[in-house]
């Protein structure tokens, strides 16, 4: 709560404590919402962001949420609160909490390896997950992943090493553009390369991706961390989230918003799975503003729009591919430990339930179209921002990035009006 005048805080409780202590809380709730809006507004003009919105959060109590912007393409709709946003990389806290809730229920462990030893079947009583004929690369330190190393991105796979399947079988013009992209080897950029190695003309299935991907040795010892290049794994949280599936019996979408989401309030309205064309968006969804192109696994041969089927959405939804409301991810940090380093690395404690003296934690989001937020603060405030734009995946040269620049513009206006305290 805000600090204030101690004779005013006073005069409050003597004339009539529950009204103008209520009426108090609502000026400096205005308050801090004026300051995150002399911050917003001028910032979204100046960076050519159409469709954002934010909710912070205090003690399951909503401090200030509001939508900026337009839910349209021609700018006619303004933008409601409640829209249905991307939610990039944001969601993997939420997977992770998942596999935690799993953990404390004693359907998972962390211990629990990710792929199965020759002959065994899948399950929680054999301790792994996934069928050894899924891997056929020689690597046997593929049978030393473990769920631990799937939360805490130390599976053994760099996205910026070059040696993986889909790298090694594209050609010359795709491996150029993998490479300028920076992360060649991260498996959200694969699959119209899988699909033309397998010859088929639909988007591969989830299991045809992975079973591509473990056809590649590992980059690193699971377990250990690598001196050079990036372990953060969009695929090792493809593989975590295929597990919440078979531990808990349910779709993943579905567990979340019944074993994580639900207990917070969040109807299930509010937690969907992403479409892949833009043809099946949902009318709550506003659209996303990218130039980026890219190979459709809808219509193989083609160039496509980022945001229009340039991969299956339903492989990803652990990674990145949801869409959410900005107060259901606020309520998420609330309540669940976002245990991410400053590399955007998460960490063991990613997903615990919180308890005691809290920490800062802070996770960002990134798609082409799509820059995204999620904090929570010592102070037991937490926060979302969701974007329509990213520059990071706009043109050449230095790029800024808005999920950093927003979070610190709203934590400026949160110790101004007293909530870092």
């Amino acid at each position: 709560m805000a600090v204030g005048s101690s004779i005013y805080r006073k005069l409050v409780v003597k004339l009539n404590a529950s009204n103008l202590i209520a009426a108090t809380l609502v000026r400096q709730d205005a308050v801090l919402g004026q300051r995150i809006d002399d911050f917003m507004r001028p910032y979204l003009t100046a960076n050519g962001i159409s469709a954002a919105t934010l909710t912070l959060i205090k003690d399951d109590k909503v401090l200030y949420e509001t939508a900026y912007g337009y839910q349209d393409v021609a700018r006619t709709t303004p933008l409601r609160s409640n829209a249905l946003l991307s939610t990039a990389s944001i969601v993997k806290p939420v997977t992770a909490a998942a596999a935690q809730n799993l953990i404390a229920q004693g359907k998972l462990q962390s211990t629990d390896r990710v792929f199965c030893g020759p002959g065994i079947s899948p399950s929680a009583a054999a301790h792994c997950w996934i069928n050894s004929n899924w891997v056929t690369a020689s690597d046997t330190r593929i049978q030393q992943i473990t769920i631990s190393h799937l939360l805490s991105h130390s599976g053994g796979w760099d996205r910026a090493a070059t040696a993986c399947a889909a790298f090694q079988a594209a050609d010359t013009t795709t491996r150029a553009a993998l490479v300028a992209s920076g992360n060649p080897c991260d498996v959200l950029q694969h699959e119209f390369i899988v699909q033309a190695v397998l010859g088929i003309a639909t988007p591969p299935t989830q299991e045809q991706l992975i079973r591509f991907v473990m056809q590649g040795n590992l980059d690193f010892t699971p377990g250990t961390t690598p001196l050079n290049g990036d372990r953060y794994s969009n695929f090792g949280y493809v593989l975590l989230g295929l597990i919440v599936e078979r531990a808990s019996g349910l779709p993943y979408i579905e567990f979340v918003n019944q074993d994580v989401l639900g207990p917070l309030g969040v109807a299930t309205s509010d937690f969907k799975g992403a479409r892949s064309l833009l043809s099946q968006a949902d009318p709550r969804e506003p659209n996303y503003i990218t130039s980026k192109q890219y190979p459709s696994v809808f219509s193989p041969g083609t160039m496509v729009p980022a945001r229009d089927g340039a991969l299956n959405a339903d492989n990803f939804f652990a990674a990145a591919t949801v869409i959410t409301t900005s107060r259901a991810m606020a309520r998420f940090a609330g309540h669940y430990r976002i245990d991410t380093d400053s590399r955007g690395i998460d960490g063991l404690d990613n997903g615990t339930p919180l308890s005691g003296m809290r920490k800062f934690g802070s996770h960002n989001g990134a798609l082409p179209g799509t820059a995204t937020v999620v904090t929570q603060l010592p102070s037991g405030v937490s926060f979302a921002v969701l974007l329509n734009k990213n520059d990071q995946f706009e043109g050449e040269g230095q790029r800024k990035d808005y999920a950093t620049e927003v979070a610190a513009g709203i934590e400026a206006a949160l110790r101004a009006s007293g909530y870092l305290e």
